[in-house]
């Protein structure tokens, strides 16, 4: 059927690029009780023997026994996993790494280890079509596989409890950062977070999705006139690799949807 010989629609107003200051209001870890309840399992399990489908999920233990330098190892890793010993980064792993470990130094006393999985996009084909997130293995510290965790889930669904003033701890690791930014009227936009590399973004409670810039392709979310709203608007952004800068919410009237591949020549 020939298409029609019409004009195409206008573009949606877009709105006058600007940017924000997002100031940080909470760390990840200071939340935790404000966004989940923990439960108590003998050995990791993922999200869905949880009770759960989709989030971050979070993984506490305490380490004992002799201090000294050891082997962490976190076998079954969905999708990437922070590793924090009493607070303190010390080592990301990805699922796809070769070698899932991380070597530590124990204090004499023991250590809280805590592992924040994120979980990425569900494999929908082939043998692996049962993709469980979180940790679906065990982990170990030399040869010896821990036990006793707690484990929260943390859907991120309902924020309202976080703070929306400047936080005043200054714990390591992932944390939220507010922005707010006054329009004249609803308008589409496209929305970036130059400052980190992995994200998690909301516009006035809806999540609008999350950036990988060193992963790619795309560096700005779609938001859409609707989410928006004649007035205050607020940016919430969950700074999930930890950036040691302020971070600022940059809005564009362009996608950056990534480098342009050359075509392929025939």
């Amino acid at each position: 059927m020939p298409l029609p010989d019409t004009e195409l629609p206008a573009q949606p107003r877009r709105v006058d690029p600007r940017t924000a200051p997002a100031t940080r209001v909470a760390s990840l870890r200071g939340s935790l009780d404000l966004l989940s309840a923990a439960l108590r399992r003998p050995a990791p399990e993922p999200i869905e023997k949880l009770g759960h489908h989709c989030g971050l999920v979070h993984y506490r233990n305490h380490i004992t026994g002799p201090g000294g330098p050891a082997t962490l190892t976190v076998d079954g890793i969905r999708d990437l996993a922070q590793i924090f010993l009493d607070g303190h980064l010390v080592g990301v792993l990805e699922r796809d790494d070769s070698s899932p470990t991380i070597e530590l130094s124990v204090p004499e006393g023991g250590a809280e280890l805590e592992i924040l999985v994120e979980p990425f996009g569900r494999v929908n084909y082939g043998p692996h079509l049962a993709d469980r997130k979180g940790l679906v293995a065990g982990v170990r510290l030399d040869h010896q596989h821990l036990f006793d965790w707690d484990i929260r889930v943390l859907p991120l669904d309902d924020l309202t409890a976080l703070p929306t003033t400047a936080a005043a701890e200054t714990d390591d690791g992932p944390a939220f950062h507010r922005a707010v930014v006054d329009l004249p009227e609803a308008a589409d936009a496209f929305l970036s977070v130059p400052g980190s590399h992995r994200t998690l973004v909301w516009l006035n409670g809806f999540l609008l999705g999350c950036l990988r810039t060193e992963k790619g392709p795309q560096r700005t979310l779609y938001a859409l006139a609707p989410v928006w709203r004649a007035g205050a608007n607020e940016i919430l952004v969950l700074d999930l690799a930890a950036a040691a800068t302020p971070l600022t919410v940059e809005l564009r009237a362009e996608p950056d949807l990534g480098p342009i591949a050359a075509a392929p020549q025939y």
